[in-house]
């Protein structure tokens, strides 16, 4: 069981190993430009005189201290509290704006309504119009059809006296044909 541990930590190494020379090309030179910025940051502080950074540390140790004192506990920044002013007045300004938009589009909302019932009456006005005038078509449609129906009866009856007119000519005819034969 430990032989096989022992392969398993020595596998992991392999892998490790084999990422470390993929990223070797990368690193390398990345880390000779942090030694060289560093050697050349390291000339202007002594390294066997400790006074410059006993300085440095001191100076920091006095920002804090006064960073400290200035804005103790909770309280926060003059520049942060302005901050938060300015975006409290934003906040508000947004809301005053998106009450204003919400306002102006009930008004149109409203106009859009009374626009479209105005024009559903007027359609509904039209609408009664057009039943009204096809109901009078209709009547006169009717009344031309009776009309006609009248007419055509009048056609039959005049045809009737035409066929009879005819007969009697016909007869009349004879009659005639007859007493020209007989007065020759």
């Amino acid at each position: 069981m430990i032989l096989q541990t022992v392969d398993f930590i020595q596998v992991i190494a392999d892998i490790v190993a084999a990422v470390l020379n993929f990223l070797k090309l990368f690193v390398n030179p990345l880390g000779l430009f942090m030694v060289n910025w560093m050697e050349y940051v390291l000339q202007f502080f002594p390294q066997n005189d400790l006074t410059v950074y006993i300085s440095i540390a001191i100076v920091i140790v006095i920002l804090g201290l006064i960073v400290n004192i200035t804005w103790p506990g909770n309280k926060k920044p003059g520049f942060l509290a302005k901050a938060e002013e300015i975006d409290e007045k934003i906040e508000k300004k947004a809301k005053e704006l998106d009450k204003k938009v919400e306002d102006k589009a009930k008004e149109l909302d409203e106009k859009v309504e009374e626009k479209v019932e105005e024009i559903d009456a007027k359609i509904k006005k039209k609408i009664k119009k057009a039943k009204e005038k096809a109901k009078a078509l209709e009547e006169k449609a009717g009344e031309i059809e009776d009309k006609v129906e009248e007419l055509e009866e009048e056609a039959e009856e005049l045809e009737e006296v035409a066929e009879e007119l005819d007969e009697k000519t016909e007869g009349l005819d004879e009659e005639l044909e007859k007493d020209e034969e007989k007065s020759s």
